[in-house]
């Protein structure tokens, strides 16, 4: 058995999820000690639990501890099964963080799988729909995994009650992951609203695209008001972009009081940021990337614009479970490199 200590580093909610799915995917059993305990409210919330017993039911592992305010879990995994399932975090909780756990186990099971997930799909401190489609899991389709994504409902906070289905086909050995420039310019987007005025989505997507032009790219932004049945239980915006020339996206939230052409400028600000400072893979994606480059065989490298603490937190997860090695070259205020030298299975 593997015992993580969930305070290091950054001692968050990835932290659990990536030893859960570490433990499923290798089939070892683990134990979490000290989970959030840094944090003002230290312990599992439901967000944890949901994502924890969704886990346990995929592989039928043994899960102790599985309380609120829990310090403590013990997840001893059997073989992961394929199929269909359903799991309601049951608050708005953000899906994308449980299928951030649930993807990667579910392309080791051993035939394919659907999930079925309601909860948010754009709230605080997690990355929206379009983010994870378009950017995080565009890598690692890159990289040999099959993953789609559709939203068959939005929701943001506080009801959440957004809906998406994900469909997983079992991955063969996953390949590296080497990034290059693209001469291309395009910039993709998605400015989108519900239980909103129409024209907020306009004014937001028009914000953006006026700054990407005067940086000189080539915008290409649906604008999307949800309406009828395809309305939110909260209201809420977001606007999120991506390049087509690497996995590069920056995504805003619309808040109250906040204009529609902040939220657009503020995601256009971001990404032009991160392509002016020659990443290839912005902050957020670099973290998500950690766990299926150590799967991999051989080396793979990638640029980002900066190296957070969750990017830190996942290598030292990664060279704990799976024995690959990791450097990280370069300095502040310039793209930093990442290189993982994966183990070869067998090794």
């Amino acid at each position: 058995m593997i015992t993580v200590d969930g305070s290091m580093m950054e001692g968050g909610g990835q932290l659990l999820r990536m030893a859960t799915a570490y433990s499923a995917i290798n089939c070892t059993p683990v134990k979490v000690e000290n989970i959030r305990a840094g944090r003002s409210d230290p312990g599992l919330k439901p967000q944890h639990l949901a994502t924890l017993r969704a886990a346990a039911e995929m592989c039928g592992a043994r899960l102790t501890g599985d309380r609120p305010g829990s310090g403590e879990i013990t997840f001893i995994p059997g073989a992961i099964r394929g199929g269909d399932y359903v799991f309601d975090i049951g608050t708005a909780g953000s899906v994308t963080l449980l299928l951030q756990c649930l993807a990667p186990i579910a392309a080791y099971a051993e035939s394919p799988v659907r999930l079925v997930v309601t909860g948010g799909t754009a709230v605080k401190w997690s990355p929206p729909t379009p983010f994870l489609e378009n950017v995080v899991w565009r890598a690692f389709n890159h990289m040999g995994f099959d993953l789609r994504l559709t939203v068959k409902r939005h929701g943001f906070y506080p009801k959440g009650g957004g809906e998406v289905e994900a469909l997983i086909n079992p991955v063969g050995p996953p390949r590296p992951l080497i990034t290059a420039p693209s001469p291309t310019r395009v910039i993709r987007g998605l400015s989108l609203c519900g239980k909103l005025p129409a024209h907020v989505a306009v004014r937001q997507g028009k914000a953006a695209q006026d700054a990407l032009k005067k940086a000189g790219y080539k915008p290409r932004i649906d604008v999307v008001a949800l309406e009828g049945r395809d309305t939110p239980l909260s209201p809420g915006s977001l606007m999120c972009l991506w390049s087509e020339a690497a996995y590069l996206g920056s995504c805003t939230l619309g808040e109250r009081g906040k204009p529609a052409e902040a939220v657009g400028a503020e995601a256009a600000k971001s990404l032009i940021g991160y392509m002016q400072n020659g990443a290839h893979v912005d902050p957020h994606t670099a973290d998500n990337l950690i766990l299926p480059l150590s799967l991999a065989g051989g080396e793979s490298t990638f640029t980002t614009s900066e190296v957070t603490l969750h990017t830190l937190t996942a290598i030292r997860l990664a060279e704990t479970f799976t024995g690959s090695r990791f450097s990280v070259e370069g300095g502040e205020g310039g793209p930093t490199t990442v290189k993982c030298l994966a183990r070869e299975a067998g090794s």
